[in-house]
């Protein structure tokens, strides 16, 4: 059956067809979703007890979908995937190329190579955007709603951050980070030289990193002999980006994929927990394989179950299989936050496993 060779005449359409199916959950899911959104924002506008704001709830909701996007892809390919099969049941097209003496794999090459640029499309090019938009997202609710304290990371220890400089490495104590402006409150400066030396302390009232370094208002410093020397503003070199800082605040749906591994680096650098961004990295790159993994898992619900006679249960087992998928991706990020197992471990684990499984039970139904 060379029209069904890859890229050939039927590979095309049933390729084509499973996109739609696909496309066509998508936006039916993502439309309900953000009218969801969109009326819950206006209950929240409405009840504000200062001046209603003139709000573009319209331009709102298309800036906050590649969001929804981004948390409904899984649940709109399994979607999607299932009620394509069941077509392609009813119409008894998965037969008839079965019939020709296609191997299973065959049959599902056009599904799961659809499934494949779908989960690249995402990573590449709705999450690059939605990085973008969610930023804007973010300001304009801040701008309805008031500014938030999100831009001050807190803690019981305070802020400890770690520089280079050329003269040795600083050590940064302080109470809060205004990750807006990239300023710390009452900062503590620990400048070492070579090896473990301390060579001096610093204390300020405020230090802000711009890209000339650290400026330290009204600074007081101590040398290793115990000197006190009142130095007012002063002007440090630093080896960090202070635009890496000012984001360090941001979500990590507001950084694109692009740009990830370098910010990561950064606050790694400057002793930030960079643990949630980690995690999110590795979850958006493993898109392509957790979609291809429902393909083939939907398919075995669907291709082996409804042309039994059991079309009744196709949306009872749908829901099983999104709950199931949901509660296992959930549970390995909790381990990954509880710092149990390794962010790419916890972020990787739930695509691999579903696509292995998948794959398995794909194989067992070829050889039977």
């Amino acid at each position: 059956m060379s029209q069904f060779t890859p890229f050939g005449t039927l590979f095309r359409y049933f390729a084509f067809r499973f996109v739609g199916w696909i496309s066509l959950c998508l936006f039916g899911l993502a439309s309900i979703i953000s009218l969801i959104q969109t009326v819950e924002l206006v209950r929240r506008v409405s009840v504000l007890t200062a001046t209603t704001p003139d709000v573009n709830y319209l331009n709102m909701a298309f800036l906050n979908l590649p969001a929804v996007i981004e948390m409904i892809l899984p649940f709109a390919m399994l979607a999607g995937a299932m009620l394509c099969f069941s077509s392609w049941n009813r119409t008894n097209e998965f037969v008839a190329v079965r019939g020709f003496g296609q191997s299973i794999w065959a049959a599902l090459g056009p599904a799961l190579f659809s499934a494949f640029i779908i989960g690249m499309l995402f990573v590449t090019i709705i999450n690059p955007i939605g990085a973008v938009t969610s930023k804007r997202h973010e300001a304009q609710m801040a701008k309805i709603f008031g500014e938030s304290d999100n831009n001050f990371s807190l803690s019981t220890n305070g802020i400890w951050l770690r520089d280079t400089m050329e003269s040795g490495k600083l050590i940064i104590r302080g109470d809060a980070l205004n990750a807006e402006i990239a300023s710390i409150i009452n900062p503590v400066i620990y400048l070492y030289g070579e090896g473990v030396h301390l060579t001096a302390l610093y204390k300020a009232d405020r230090m802000q990193l711009t890209d000339k370094g650290w400026i330290l208002d009204r600074a007081v410093r101590w040398l290793s002999d115990g000197q006190k020397t009142d130095i007012g503003n002063l002007l440090l070199p630093t080896g960090l980006d202070a635009l890496d800082l000012r984001q360090s605040g941001l979500r990590p749906q507001s950084i694109s994929v692009y740009s990830l591994p370098r910010f990561i680096n950064g606050l790694e650098r400057a002793g930030i927990p960079a643990s949630g961004y980690r995690f999110h990295l590795y979850k958006t790159l493993s898109a392509p394989l957790l979609m291809i993994g429902i393909a083939m898992l939907a398919a075995r619900v669907t291709l082996t179950n409804v042309s039994r006679g059991r079309r009744s249960r196709l949306f009872l087992r749908g829901a099983l299989l999104a709950i199931i998928i949901f509660i296992f991706s959930y549970f390995m990020q909790v381990l990954g936050s509880a710092l149990q197992v390794p962010m790419s471990v916890a972020a990787w684990t739930p695509s691999i496993a579903i696509a292995l499984f998948g794959a398995i039970i794909l194989a067992r139904t070829d050889e039977s």
